[in-house]
């Protein structure tokens, strides 16, 4: 069994060790590989788990080529090819917001417009609008479509300067071909954080608690990582409702998940909302839950038996 990672982080995350060893008492061969390497021989594994691929985000043709081959090859890979491209532009929101999933409301400015250098795009002219109508209701977040690990990530504040540099960060991913994504930011994440929820075989496993990593006056950088402080947590059951009609919803559109997490904050209205649901990469946090080490070896067990 092959389990994908970036070149960067050869070894993965904390949790390999722990996924490793439940892996290895289920009686199953595993190993990190670094998805991009050409001298991988992908078919001498009996499954592919894509979920540490995390330097998606910068070769994105690449890695969908990458998918298509997994998708032609007779080794099954999880998530589905289809769910791993579907999952890679947050545009995916809007089918979730569709089927009736409460998400963190969302304005998209996509590159494209016309005009000369002397006047204001189509985009330009779409780009301010979105700043300032969700500027008055107070702070934003600005962010790519295709992110992760909040990179081009910056929240800010209802003020005049917060304004011209909002503009500016929707200006720049626009004019880079990035859509941009521009959201109320949730006051509720600086008092209480955010909670995921790991779904593994389309079952609850875990939840865990992640401290607010956006900070005032920052503006866009590559990672913010940095600031990550995570630890477990319990759900709600409304967190709960929402993750499992989020997956539900998913699955209804993509088909089955292997490994799923489920990014959710307290909106305004006081009521959880999904802020993302990783169905690509995301890091399951079995540091905060051991035991779900072992409830992923027996899901990836499973799926090996199916074939």
């Amino acid at each position: 069994m092959a389990f994908t990672a970036p070149p960067q982080f050869p070894n993965l995350h904390d949790d390999w060790p722990l996924v490793g060893a439940a892996l290895d008492d289920a009686g199953l061969d595993a190993e990190a590989v670094v998805w991009s390497d050409p001298a991988v021989d992908w078919s001498s594994f009996d499954l592919i788990v894509a979920n540490g691929a995390w330097d998606n985000i910068h070769h994105v043709d690449e890695f969908l080529a990458w998918v298509d081959a997994r998708a032609r090859s007779s080794v099954p890979t999880v998530n589905s090819p289809a769910t791993l491209c579907w999952n890679l532009d947050k545009r995916y929101l809007r089918a979730l917001e569709a089927a009736g999933v409460a998400t963190v409301p969302t304005t998209w400015v996509e590159p494209g417009g016309g005009g000369d250098t002397d006047a204001p795009t189509e985009t330009d002219a779409d780009a301010e609008a979105a700043v300032i109508r969700t500027l008055a209701q107070g702070e934003v977040v600005v962010k790519p479509s295709i992110s992760g690990g909040g990179f081009q990530t910056a929240r800010y504040e209802p003020r005049d300067r917060d304004r011209a540099r909002a503009l500016a960060h929707v200006r720049s991913l626009v004019e880079l071909g990035r859509t941009a994504m521009v959201q109320p930011y949730q006051q509720a994440v600086d008092t209480v954080g955010e909670v995921g929820l790991i779904f593994l075989g389309g079952e609850f496993s875990h939840a865990m608690h992640k401290d607010p990593m956006i900070r005032r006056d920052v503006g866009p950088s590559a990672s913010l990582i940095e600031n990550q402080v995570v630890s477990p947590a319990t759900a709600s059951s409304a967190q709960l409702a929402l993750g499992r009609q989020a997956v539900a919803a998913a699955e209804q559109l993509v088909g089955p998940t292997t490994y799923a997490r489920v990014d959710t904050v307290i909106g305004d209205d006081g009521h959880p909302r999904l802020l993302e649901l990783e169905l690509l990469d995301p890091v399951l946090f079995f540091t905060t839950e051991p035991a779900g080490a072992d409830r992923f070896a027996r899901v990836l067990a499973q799926r090996i038996a199916a074939d």
